[in-house]
């Protein structure tokens, strides 16, 4: 049985924040998206990205304990709104949307490596092949979502506060 994308807005089954159609718009203005045409696992990228995102700790608290998903939020400030604005608790904000697209594309431009697996080059010092060394400073690479600056930029401000951090508002 073929996966499909289940995208309603605070669903009890819902396994994705758009639509293959909604990720195939957005994707078909995006340079460099050669690996999302005509692809096979869209929907299973998409899942993949949803899960990935969902596990964050985001700012504001689900609007219904049964919902499947992180997003809707209640009481989510919107950055590109006007002071104290917060997303509407009825809408999935169109920077997850973006977000869930950019890192769906980075899954299915990873062939069949694992992104979620630790980096095999991480804590690498140093490392000789015949003439050439190549050497990292420990703790420098970016590891999990940070290694995709695109998608950080489109969810970074929607992330919840961690600890020894505090909000700054004008």
């Amino acid at each position: 049985m073929p996966l499909s994308v289940d995208a309603t807005v605070g669903g009890a089954a819902s396994t994705s924040f758009v639509t293959v159609t909604e990720a195939d718009t957005y994707l078909s203005f995006r340079l460099n998206s050669a690996a999302w045409t005509g692809a096979d696992p869209k929907c299973q990228a998409l899942v993949e990205a949803t899960r990935d995102l969902s596990a964050l700790a985001w700012q504001g608290y689900r609007v219904d304990d049964m919902q499947a998903l992180s997003w809707p939020r209640a009481n989510a400030p919107n950055p590109d709104g006007i002071s104290d604005a917060c997303f509407d608790t009825t809408e999935i904000p169109q920077r997850i949307k973006d977000a869930t697209c950019e890192l769906a594309l980075e899954f299915l431009r990873a062939g069949t490596t694992d992104v979620a697996a630790l980096d095999s080059k991480a804590g690498v010092i140093e490392k000789t092949v015949g003439p050439l060394t190549t050497r990292w400073q420990a703790g420098q690479r970016p590891t999990g979502l940070a290694r995709y600056p695109r998608v950080m930029q489109l969810i970074a401000p929607l992330l919840g506060i961690g600890s020894g951090q505090v909000r700054l508002v004008r």
